[in-house]
């Protein structure tokens, strides 16, 4: 008769119990892939519409997001608990697109030769109403376009005070400066109110 020996003969219940626990770290593995997949899909045009209202560049836009919903991936353990993922995101793509923009400079100001040429905006959008409101916005502020559009996406001023780090008045200030600008743009442009009422509706809900 063979002798077993090693710690495997004193607990035979330790097999079943790394099966067990494998078994549930794939299930919270499973789970949390499709809780991300149904945020990221439900997500992604408000936060890039949000980006998109102060960056012309919608390729860094794109780059920027592509690395926060990896990063998202990642944290989305803690991340699933938060009440605004979105704001979440939204916070660290723009911290990407200052690194970057920051980067940029740099390298501007050492050997601007070397650069490529700078990158033009991405004009082919078929939502006409979008782009319309998409140009008047980059012709604001940023900080009021940014505003602006996230009130638009249906964050609250308490929301985008805490995303951007501004007070809450100053949100309502932004907010309240932005759309008399674009007022006043949409008359430049012609628009009578109902057909800029129509036009500023009409870039709402996903692509």
């Amino acid at each position: 008769m063979t002798d077993i020996k090693g710690t495997a003969a004193l607990t035979p219940g330790s097999t079943d119990s790394d099966a067990l626990r494998e078994a549930e770290a794939a299930r919270l593995k499973a789970l949390h892939d499709r809780e991300f997949a149904e945020f990221a899909e439900s997500s992604y045009y408000r936060v890039e519409r949000i980006l998109r209202a102060t960056c012309r560049d919608r390729q860094a836009v794109d780059d920027a997001l592509q690395e926060a919903y990896l990063h998202g991936r990642v944290e989305w353990p803690k991340l699933r608990e938060h009440v605004k993922p979105a704001g979440w995101i939204i916070s660290t793509a723009r911290f990407k697109m200052l690194k970057d923009h920051d980067r940029r400079q740099r390298e501007a100001a050492v050997a601007p030769e070397d650069l490529p040429p700078s990158s033009h905006s991405d004009i082919a959008d078929v939502w006409e109403a979008q782009e319309t409101l998409r140009g008047w916005l980059h012709q604001l502020p940023a900080r009021h376009a940014e505003v602006f559009q996230m009130s638009r996406e249906g964050f609250s001023n308490q929301e985008i005070a805490s995303i951007l780090g501004l007070t809450e008045n100053s949100v309502r200030s932004y907010k309240t400066a932005a759309k008399k600008r674009l007022g006043e743009l949409a008359e430049e442009a012609g628009f009578t109110r109902a057909e800029r009422d129509r036009r500023q509706g009409a870039g709402r809900g996903p692509r």
